[in-house]
């Protein structure tokens, strides 16, 4: 009898234990740092009030953080993240027959909100006026505003209109001056490839000494030459870069001084890198990948650009 009481006896004392850890876990999963309710009452503040082309909200906005970002793009979440996301805003709407998806993600700079804008693009997209830059698809309109990129998604006839009216109000509550990463301007114009430029937060080439870097595709007759532009803490920190990049050059390749292409200029090669041209400018290490006869001159002209 007595061990039947103490069956009973424990087994209210374990669902009770269960009940306070649910409870206690359940109160950590939906607590907030100040930072991320800060973050989250400026995000929400882009949804335009009342919604355009007469949508109506069909739920709540719903906050996804770096922790937490694979619950909504379970497999698509790690290059966000490598990116440097903040938060995700997802909300859904219904404008009479169209359904609409809008995710506003800031990514924390401008830089990095290009890097991630630019890795899902492509340059046979059709590109739009909207903010810094946008492009559109059946269904589909996705574009960079200071550090936020924005993807709005409509399904049913009619959508392209709705998705052009909230990407319109949503560019508005931004507000920021629209433009492309100011780094870039700077950059030889000549024989670029349109929408080839990205941003690569880290290990460009696959060196951890090269990120983060802004890269460019150009044009060189019938081959497409690559200009990398590092961004270095300052002078002496771009010098340190270009020496490891010697470095790297002469364990597995050669690699030599080449003065006439400026002060601490190297040419390299090796055999699965081929060759490449590089020297600093201010705190910035530029480097030519498979510079070909157009090289050098790129060299030269985005030196002359970044002062």
């Amino acid at each position: 009898m007595n061990s039947c009481r103490f069956k009973v006896v424990s087994i209210k004392v374990l669902s009770i234990i269960f009940l306070i850890i649910v409870l206690a876990l359940g109160g950590f999963g939906a607590a907030q740092n100040p930072a991320q309710k800060a973050s989250h009452e400026e995000i929400l503040k882009l949804i335009p009030e009342p919604p355009p082309a007469g949508a109506v909200a069909q739920a709540a906005a719903s906050f996804y953080d770096p922790d937490n970002l694979y619950r909504y793009m379970d497999g698509g979440a790690d290059i966000f993240v490598l990116y440097g996301m903040r938060t995700l805003l997802h909300q859904e709407f219904r404008a009479k027959a169209v359904d609409v998806t809008v995710d506003i993600f800031d990514m924390g700079s401008s830089d990095t909100a290009f890097g991630m804008y630019a890795a899902e693009r492509s340059p046979n997209y059709r590109f739009v006026k909207i903010g810094a830059e946008g492009y559109k698809d059946e269904g589909v309109l996705n574009f960079l505003e200071d550090r936020y990129y924005v993807k709005l998604a409509g399904f049913g006839a009619g959508a392209d209109t709705v998705l052009d009216a909230f990407a319109q109000s949503i560019s508005a509550r931004i507000g920021a001056t629209p433009a492309m990463p100011a780094l870039l301007a700077r950059l030889p114009l000549e024989n670029r490839k349109p929408h080839s430029e990205r941003y690569i937060p880290k290990d460009p080439l696959g060196h951890p000494f090269l990120g983060p870097a802004y890269v460019v595709a150009y044009a060189s007759g019938d081959q497409e030459i690559e200009l990398l532009v590092t961004l270095a803490q300052n002078e002496t920190d771009a010098r340190e870069r270009l020496e490891q990049l010697a470095e790297h050059f002469r364990k597995t390749g050669k690699c030599e001084a080449a003065p006439e292409l400026g002060k601490d200029a190297i040419r390299a090669s090796n055999s699965f890198e081929g060759n490449v041209i590089a020297r600093t400018k201010g705190r910035y290490l530029v480097l030519v990948v498979n510079p070909a006869t157009a090289g050098e001159r790129l060299l030269k002209e985005t030196a002359d650009g970044l002062d």
